[in-house]
């Protein structure tokens, strides 16, 4: 089964001459990435962003970076990232869910992991229900934070910034933006050292070198809730890492 734009008419219809152009543009590359099954779900994430009234930039800004987040981590989050953006439409402007959606490649990136990227989606969700002026600057320096922290580490450190400043906007935008001494010294303190994603592949040449073979790993939500984490163990020929 094929997909092709013609077969969505009354979506292209429906939208302006740039976001159509944009589409057009993006459809070669997003047929690279996606299955028949994944294009489906891509074009009808478009029409329901469409159907929020939020803008066209809210519209090319997913036609240009869903396929983004499923060459990351696969197709199969990209119905996650939609609902996550409805979600989220009734709660804050159509800027942050852009924001959102412009900068799930690099949260797909940095973890590596689906699981790990719907984790990431609730806990955007939680925080802007704790921290609504928090959220646009925390994303706005999400790639820094996701080279020192892992999902769990960021997890408290933004949860940290929002009990402490929940009533005190200007010292919440200071916090989330990396801006104030405490959330420099938080920051610090949720640091794990070296990151899974930053050895993940040096460490299967390793042993793909001792071994002659291929093995798999993943990295794994162990810190999530609390800093300790999980040790290393196989399940189902993945051997999962410790650190998210």
């Amino acid at each position: 089964m094929s997909i092709n734009l013609e077969d969505y008419q009354e979506l292209m219809d429906s939208l302006s001459p740039a976001v159509q152009e944009e589409l057009h543009s993006a459809w070669h590359e997003a047929t690279k990435v996606f299955s028949a099954r994944g294009l489906d779900n891509y074009l009808k994430g478009a029409a329901a962003l469409k159907s929020l009234g939020k803008g066209d930039g809210l519209i090319a800004t997913w036609i240009d970076h869903a396929p983004m987040v499923a060459k990351e981590i696969g197709e199969d989050a990209i119905p996650d990232l939609i609902q996550s953006a409805l979600e989220l439409a009734s709660k804050t402007s159509g800027s942050v869910i852009e924001l959102v959606i412009s900068t799930a490649p690099t949260a797909a990136n940095r973890l590596g992991d689906e699981e790990l990227f719907r984790k990431y989606l609730i806990f955007l969700n939680t925080l802007l229900s704790q921290a609504p002026r928090g959220v646009r600057p925390m994303l706005e320096n999400l790639e820094k934070l996701f080279s020192q922290l892992t999902l769990g580490g960021l997890r408290r450190w933004a949860l940290w910034g929002a009990h402490a400043h929940r009533t005190n906007y200007p010292e919440q935008a200071n916090y989330f933006g990396l801006q104030s001494k405490e959330a420099l010294a938080m920051l610090q303190k949720e640091r794990k050292g070296t990151l899974f994603v930053d050895v993940q592949r040096r460490i299967n040449m390793y042993l793909r070198a001792l071994w002659a073979r291929d093995f798999f790993m993943k990295p794994t939500s162990g810190d999530f809730e609390t800093r300790e984490g999980y040790k290393p163990y196989v399940e189902g020929y993945f051997l999962p890492s410790a650190r998210d």
